[in-house]
């Protein structure tokens, strides 16, 4: 294995868990990374899905604003997926609903340490259905230097607790 590849961090699924509507609070936290970003890792994805001359080389990013090879916004999104993962594999999840506010606030760049914090800011029980409820969560990844690179207002649905 050569030096450079000693260098990146990653991050594996964290556990399945069965995780209720009921069982999340306003406040809770939960943190994860970091993840290092690599160049082939951003070009790579641009190929297939954002292939953008910024996203697929150096040269192509140094032809722009950004002055290096940047990451796609959609793969810094499937990086900050990668990092909710990590904590933990909810079964309980029915999906997402909706993401607001995504604000890509600095551009990822090869070498960088992604981490992430989210803060639970509610819960909502659902009118027509019981069994189910809304989970809001407010993001943000950083990168090594602690700068926020983006943030997001994420709302998910989760089952409630079934009755006993």
């Amino acid at each position: 294995m050569n030096s450079a590849s000693e260098n990146i961090r990653d991050v594996e699924p964290g556990p399945v868990v069965e995780r209720f509507l009921d069982d999340y609070r306003e406040g809770d936290i939960q943190d994860a990374g970091p993840v290092t970003v690599t160049a082939d890792e951003i070009i790579e994805f641009a190929r297939r899905y954002d292939p953008l001359p910024m996203h697929l080389s150096a040269s192509g990013g140094r032809e722009t604003i950004h002055d290096s090879l940047i990451a796609s916004g959609v793969l810094t999104i499937a990086l900050k997926q990668r990092l909710i993962m990590s904590i933990e594999r909810n079964t309980a999840i029915i999906g997402a609903v909706r993401i607001d506010n995504q604000q890509f606030l600095k551009p990822v760049r090869p070498g960088d340490e992604l981490s992430m914090h989210q803060v639970c800011t509610g819960t909502r029980h659902s009118k027509s259905r019981p069994d189910r409820g809304l989970l809001f969560w407010a993001f943000v990844l950083v990168n090594q230097k602690g700068e926020t690179v983006f943030s997001s207002d994420d709302t998910v649905m989760v089952r409630r607790k079934p009755a006993d």
